[in-house]
């Protein structure tokens, strides 16, 4: 499988962006920001899965765009995930991650499942030494997920 060799983080992001675009009619974007170090990633499918997870679930939940930017230097790198949907719902921010939890927010709801994507997938990036934060997107208010790992602890997957 050619999502198993060792990729940059920029082209992992444009592989996982192009399947999407096949399957959607939705804008994707990479935008790629002070990539200084543009890190090499081994072949993990945990880092695979769970950046496959939170663009797929940008695209479920998006009115129309999905931004993916990538930045890094030599001490953080980190991934954001952004759509122009309706966001994460309030009463399930505090417990995103966790398994088996639905928004009562119907908006959300009529699509949602049980939480386990973003629990597995929080899990496996967490596993591979990320860190992953739920918030608002600032431009457009809809949800955005911020991956962040130390920049040496990446390379050394």
């Amino acid at each position: 499988d050619s999502f198993l060799e060792d990729v940059t983080l920029s082209e992992l992001l444009n592989r996982i962006v192009r399947y999407y675009k096949e399957i959607s009619n939705k804008k994707l974007t990479v935008i790629v920001e002070k990539n200084e170090t543009n890190p090499r990633i081994g072949r993990t499918l945990e880092i695979n899965y769970g950046l496959r997870n939170f663009i797929g679930n940008a695209v479920k939940y998006s009115e129309s765009l999905v931004e993916i930017s990538v930045k890094s230097n030599s001490k953080i790198t980190e991934v954001k995930v952004c759509d122009d949907g309706p966001g994460f719902p309030s009463d399930i921010k505090n417990v995103l991650g966790e398994p088996y939890i639905r928004s009562g927010d119907n908006k959300i709801s009529i699509k949602s499942g049980l939480g386990l994507g973003i629990f597995i997938g929080k899990t496996l990036l967490e596993r591979m030494k990320a860190s992953v934060v739920f918030d608002r997107c600032p431009k457009n208010n809809g949800a955005m997920v911020i991956i962040q790992w130390q920049t040496n602890n990446l390379i050394s997957i």
